[in-house]
């Protein structure tokens, strides 16, 4: 079966990066690539003007033309909406897409949450958040890896990630990368109670061990591990800065409730201090 790719098109100034990263992420695909302009309601009339929006789909359809250079099951359409989420999260469950591809957009606050993390939070496929920066060639991607959990849902997450990590490195031909950072709780650290050294010392060997085994698992043997100590926040940014990484992996558990607002999803809190593109692979709770 085909798979099916929503892009959330990003277009100003001319800039159409975000759609130039789909074209090149999926036409080895050969998806059903559904591209979407957004255009927000005219609050000083009851429609919106037609012409403008016919104007707008001719332009948006030209360029997908000009960079797709005419592949086949590439459709475009630009959409009258204020809540981009909620389209997003219906029109996935309507039509059972497979990835959604978005230009990220980061100026978030606690009870202040912009699409990105809308659309993480609402909808149930992997999510690619680009940024406005062109891919280096031969760059590295990193697969955000967790042992912290045993539970067959967080294996599965792994499993997933490593999944679309290779994936993608056949695509895009660059080396892949797996980390995974032992869990310290940011105060012990800034109390100097805890010392990083000592607990890789301690812990390493058994997370090393485990890593070599979950790659073995799935004929990943190739992929560089590393292992590090931390609040998973500050040592997978500086991970992937290290690494000179443009893409980076990592596994999101959805959570019900406000507990989960104010304790914080481990994935969101990278994603403040992430300057790299970012695959967010979901896995629903089961109800």
């Amino acid at each position: 079966m085909k798979e099916h790719v929503l892009v959330i098109a990003h277009i100003e100034d001319n800039e159409f990066l975000s759609i130039e990263k789909a074209r090149d992420i999926t036409l080895p695909m050969d998806p059903t690539l559904d591209i979407i302009q957004f255009v927000k309601p005219n609050k000083d009339s009851t429609a919106p003007q037609k012409e403008e929006i016919e104007a707008l789909k001719s332009l948006l359809a030209q360029n997908v033309e000009r960079i797709f250079e005419g592949a086949t099951q590439v459709n475009s359409d630009v959409v009258v909406s204020d809540n981009i989420a909620d389209w997003v999260a219906n029109y996935c469950d309507d039509t059972a897409v497979d990835l959604v591809i978005k230009a990220g957009h980061r100026s978030e606050s606690l009870f202040h949450t912009p699409c990105d993390f809308k659309l993480i939070r609402q909808i149930h496929c992997p999510i690619l958040i680009a940024t406005n920066t062109q891919w280096k060639s031969r760059a590295n991607t990193l697969l955000a890896i967790d042992f912290s959990r045993e539970d067959d849902l967080h294996q599965q997450l792994n499993a997933s990630i490593l999944h679309w990590g290779d994936k993608l490195s056949k695509i895009t031909h660059n080396p892949l990368h797996a980390v995974y950072s032992i869990p310290i709780a940011k105060p012990l650290l800034e109390l100097e109670v805890v010392n990083k050294e000592e607990v890789i010392l301690k812990k390493g060997p058994a997370a090393k061990d485990n890593m070599q085994k979950l790659l073995a698992k799935y004929d990943m043997e190739s992929v560089t591990s590393h292992i590090v100590a931390g609040p998973a926040d500050k040592t997978l940014p500086h991970e992937a800065n290290v690494l000179k990484s443009d893409l980076v992996v990592i596994g999101y558990v959805d959570h019900d409730g406000l507990g989960k607002l104010f304790a914080g999803n481990t994935a969101e809190k990278v994603l403040h201090h992430l300057r790299t593109d970012c695959l967010i692979v979901k896995l629903p709770i089961e109800k």
